[in-house]
């Protein structure tokens, strides 16, 4: 059984629910470390991230999240194919020896 939030909490949530709602009117596409860091740093705001992120869940605040899309692979020619023996060579060097360069 949880017990019944204060009214000063209650109080505080709602003045800090207004402010978040300031900032986001501002800077939609901000999500939740932005307005923390926000409100800590530029208002001196003592607060939790855990109750912006719950504010802002509450209130449908949230930014969604952009899914990137894969590159697009470029078609690449295809491989030779062999019809008979010996028809293709491949190597792999990986040092060639000259006189002149030791």
């Amino acid at each position: 059984m949880k017990r019944a939030k204060s009214q000063s909490v209650i109080q505080r949530n709602q003045s800090l629910l207004k402010r978040i709602k300031d900032i986001k009117a501002e800077h939609p596409l901000w999500g939740i470390r932005r307005v923390w860091s926000y409100l800590k740093f530029r208002e001196g705001v003592t607060v939790n991230k855990k109750r912006i992120y719950r504010l802002m869940k509450e209130n449908n605040l949230l930014v969604t999240k952009n899914f990137r899309l894969k590159a697009k692979r470029t078609k690449t020619r295809p491989k030779p194919r062999a019809s008979r023996p010996n028809q293709f060579w491949g190597t792999d060097m990986t040092k060639i020896k000259l006189a002149t360069w030791g």
